[in-house]
């Protein structure tokens, strides 16, 4: 890890956070270009990725989960955290 890594589609997504490690964190930020607050995030991740190298940090734009009807630009930017495969956080 180290680095805040792009999802691209909403398989890679379950991919990640169903076979990673049990005791690995998962951060993964649902994003739209254009937002400011998804730009100003993914900022923040970046830096958070190179000093956390324990925690796995992804982004992933709404439009490519595959539910992007859940993500409307009102709800964006969306922060998940998971562990063990179950959702532990969200904001």
């Amino acid at each position: 890890y180290g680095y805040l890594s792009e999802l691209q589609s909403g398989e890679q997504f379950l991919e990640t956070v169903e076979k990673e490690r049990k005791t690995t964190t998962i951060v993964v930020h649902i994003y739209e270009d254009g937002i400011k607050g998804c730009d100003l995030l993914n900022s923040s991740l970046t830096c958070l990725a190179a000093e956390y190298c324990m925690v796995r940090f992804c982004k992933i734009k709404a439009s490519n989960t595959g539910a992007g009807d859940r993500f409307s630009s009102d709800v964006l930017p969306t922060l998940l955290v998971y562990r063990g495969g179950e959702l532990v956080s969200n904001f």
